[in-house]
């Protein structure tokens, strides 16, 4: 009888979290959607990108519009983010292919904010890393995250040739998914 009650109450158990699990599925599909809508709303798909200029890891400069006539995946990241750290392979792939393709590859990170490492700190743990072929920017103010909106990693902004914005997206993304993101940009 005891193995019977234990059983029912495992039963039971079982269904309040399942129950509690679903609520909160819903729950983040909810925020997610708003969360989009909220990115979409400061900057809405087809309006021209604000030019940027941010130090890169390595040391350089890069602006937004000397990509001018390119598209540009901008993967927004951060270094506890365990997505985000699984995708870095793939991001470094397409960095790969870039060459000779219509689009460049960059990522940033925002040290200080969301949780994320100081500035020298990031450098110096990203400098273990073996991800050489996109660079790494710094927004080192948060400027592009309060730009765009961008409260959760990973998130990225296509930004197609003519330098307005054709696509914000929040999470994870396939490599195939952004390889036809970017073919179907123009």
């Amino acid at each position: 009888m005891k193995k019977l009650a234990l059983v029912a109450a495992g039963f039971l158990c079982t269904g309040f979290l399942g129950a509690c699990s679903n609520q909160g599925m819903a729950t983040s599909t909810k925020d997610m959607s708003q969360q989009t809508a909220k990115a979409g709303d400061r900057q809405p798909s087809g309006k021209k990108v604000k030019d940027v200029s941010l130090q890169g890891v390595d040391g350089k400069t890069y602006r937004l519009s000397d990509y001018k006539g390119k598209k540009v995946y901008l993967k927004f990241w951060a270094s506890w983010c365990s997505i985000c750290l699984s995708t870095l392979g793939d991001t470094n792939d397409l960095a790969k292919a870039e060459e000779g393709k219509d689009y460049v590859v960059l990522s940033v990170v925002a040290p200080t904010f969301n949780g994320e490492k100081s500035e020298a700190d990031f450098k110096n743990w990203y400098q273990s890393l073996d991800y050489k072929d996109f660079p790494v920017l710094m927004d080192s103010k948060g400027d592009l995250l309060k730009e765009y909106g961008i409260r959760s990693y990973p998130s990225a902004l296509f930004i197609a040739s003519d330098g307005t914005l054709a696509k914000p997206h929040i999470g994870y993304m396939s490599k195939e998914d952004i390889v036809q993101t970017l073919k179907e940009m123009k």
